[in-house]
């Protein structure tokens, strides 16, 4: 919600409980001077059941048609850059199992065309691919594997990834966890922008569930990426590159 339309709902609110408080207080004056003086004649009023109802459905009214004119008008909204709302920046996440069809020509071990970074975080081994060519469709990004290298015996696993742009607006990101764990992660992703990728991955070794996805984690690591459309950006990997 924007904050333009926040504004408007608390203006009608303020401006309906004004109206009819308003007119409480003068109606009641009304009606006491009229008692005080028989002779006193005025227009009948309106009761403050019968304004209350109008005044609500006046303010109703008004604020539909304030949020049509910002819908239609994009008035109040934020100003995202043309860049960013057609840039392509996601990421999808695979188990061994998945590594299958175009994803079984990738390896741990190294791919042409990439630059291979080694990240160790606690129990987590991150090992990061960054392309070394120009944006296209048909290959990715990065690719981000995470391997466990700790003594428990881990179930599940889940992920969180968001993307930001370079002046550090947050684009996207999307998480996930209960999926179940086989060896590694694999972690493929494209930005058609100079973005910056976090990825933080969380392993169970239980099935005990939370809102908060670190709670009950066995282990967790987050690795961030660079990535440049243009020119892949290594340097800015944590790690040893190889």
């Amino acid at each position: 919600m924007s904050i333009a339309l926040r504004l408007l709902m608390v203006f009608s609110v303020v401006i309906t409980a004004l109206a009819i408080i308003s007119y409480w207080v003068y109606y009641q004056h009304r009606i006491n001077k009229q008692l005080q003086d028989d002779t006193l004649r005025t227009r009948k009023l309106l009761s403050p059941l019968a304004f209350s109802v109008i005044t609500v459905f006046a303010v109703l009214i008004a604020f539909a048609g304030g949020t049509a004119f910002m819908a239609l008008t994009d008035f109040g909204a934020e100003i995202v850059p043309a860049e960013y709302r057609n840039a392509i920046y996601e990421y999808h996440t695979f188990s061994p199992r998945q590594m299958s069809g175009y994803r079984s020509h990738f390896s741990i071990n190294g791919n042409p065309g990439y630059t291979k970074t080694v990240e160790q975080q606690g129990d987590i081994r991150f090992t990061v691919f960054i392309r070394e060519e120009a944006f296209d469709h048909f290959h990715p990004s990065f690719i981000i594997y995470a391997e466990y290298t700790g003594d428990k015996d881990i179930l599940y696993f889940g992920v969180q990834g968001p993307f930001f742009a370079q002046d550090g607006r947050h684009m996207t990101g999307k998480g996930h966890a209960g999926s179940a764990f086989d060896e590694y992660i694999c972690v493929i992703g494209t930005s058609s922008i100079m973005s910056r990728f976090e990825l933080t991955v969380y392993l169970y070794d239980t099935g005990i569930k939370s809102d908060d996805m670190s709670e009950h984690a066995a282990a967790e690591g987050t690795v961030t990426v660079w990535v440049d459309p243009i020119e892949a950006l290594p340097e800015h990997i944590g790690g040893a590159a190889e």
